[in-house]
């Protein structure tokens, strides 16, 4: 197998494809697009396994607001990682993509923040939230492996819901403030994990450098 960090990734998307779903997000809030091989998705997942990971905080917030979750994380990546050439990749893709578009809803894409997240088989996931207020513009999300429901809502108490194709070598993007001039964030979750899921995020922070509340 190639080294993972020397790959190039040649997406199974192209920027008029991409386009076209980024030009759906005001109405559908996040979009499902397949993203990755199997040589593009296998050498990562591998690179997923061997993270250092440490536990999720089970309960965030409190109250009306209270989030629960179930999974491991890493957000750290040794030099030369494949997913540092991966976010530089994708977000070459998504400036083009958004070129395409007029008016462009969004002047410019960074993917300055990484996170990977492991879930176990009948992991309970993560109750409906919506990200960080510092996390802007487009958020972006890969399934490195495993299937779960991923589900975007009108609510805390998940009503509405739409459930989002969540299978191996998807891309799903979402919609952050900054967007086409909207600063409300979308609700979110992810239950029903029945195989062992690994996912990469990829976002815009702009408070990179500063601690998380």
């Amino acid at each position: 197998m190639r080294n993972p960090a020397l790959l190039e990734y040649a997406f199974l998307t192209d920027e008029r494809a991409l386009a076209a779903a980024i030009a759906r997000l005001p109405e559908e809030d996040a979009v499902a697009l397949q993203l990755l091989d199997e040589s593009a998705r296998l050498p990562l997942l591998e690179a997923a396994r061997q993270l250092p990971y440490r536990p999720a905080r089970p309960l965030v917030g409190e109250g009306a607001r209270l989030v629960r979750q179930d999974f491991e994380l890493s957000v750290t990546f040794p030099d030369g990682s494949p997913f540092h050439g991966l976010a530089a990749a994708l977000e070459g893709l998504l400036r083009r993509a958004l070129g395409r578009l007029s008016p462009r809803p969004l002047a410019e894409i960074e993917l300055n923040d990484l996170i990977v997240q492991h879930y176990q088989p009948g992991s309970a996931g993560i109750t409906p939230h919506r990200d960080h207020v510092r996390y802007e513009g487009l958020v972006a999300l890969v399934n490195l492996a495993g299937r779960a429901s991923f589900c975007v809502c009108a609510d805390r108490s998940g009503s509405g819901a739409r459930e989002l194709e969540d299978r191996p070598g998807v891309l799903l993007l979402m919609r952050a403030p900054g967007f086409a001039g909207r600063r409300d964030r979308p609700f979110h979750f992810l239950k029903d994990v029945s195989e062992e899921r690994y996912s990469l995020g990829l976002r815009h922070d702009v408070r990179a450098g500063e601690p998380m509340p």
